[in-house]
This record gives structure tokens, C-alpha cells and sequence, in this order.
């Protein structure tokens, strides 16, 4: 009889619950969850892309070019 290593350890054998079919529709589901984190990283990319045009345009608006002033003025 052969001892495997685990059970040589640990005093049993580990039991495999999963038959092929149940790996092959987990890794289906993973790379469902997969694409669908892309899709919303790359929507997240996109939005943040626009909030900081916004605020580029809004803080442009706002930011001032300096004084009016020219030479000879009084200052």
C-alpha cells in the first residue's frame, strides 16, 4: 500500500470533492467575474478620465492670470 505524502502528515487522506464538470463551470464563472471587473475598471478609467477634464476646465475658469498691470502704472 502506498502512503502519501499528506497522509503520511496529517493522518488521512484529503477527499477531492469536485468532478471535471464542476472545475470547467467554476472556471467559466471566474472568467465571467473576470471580464465583467475589467469592463468596470476600464468604465472607473473612463469617468475619472472625464471628472478630471472637468475640474481641469473648472480650476482654468477660476485661476487667476494676474494684474492688469503695464509699464508705468503706479503699483
Amino acid at each position: 500500500m502506498e502512503t502519501l505524502p499528506f497522509k503520511a502528515n496529517y493522518n488521512y487522506k484529503p477527499i477531492i470533492l469536485l468532478i471535471l464538470r464542476q472545475v470547467i463551470k467554476i472556471s467559466k464563472i471566474a472568467k465571467e467575474r473576470v471580464e465583467i471587473l475589467i469592463n468596470l475598471y476600464k468604465n472607473l478609467y473612463r469617468i475619472a478620465k472625464l471628472v478630471q477634464e472637468y475640474m481641469r476646465k473648472y480650476y482654468n475658469l477660476k485661476k487667476s492670470k494676474g494684474l492688469d498691470l503695464k509699464e508705468g502704472d503706479k503699483v
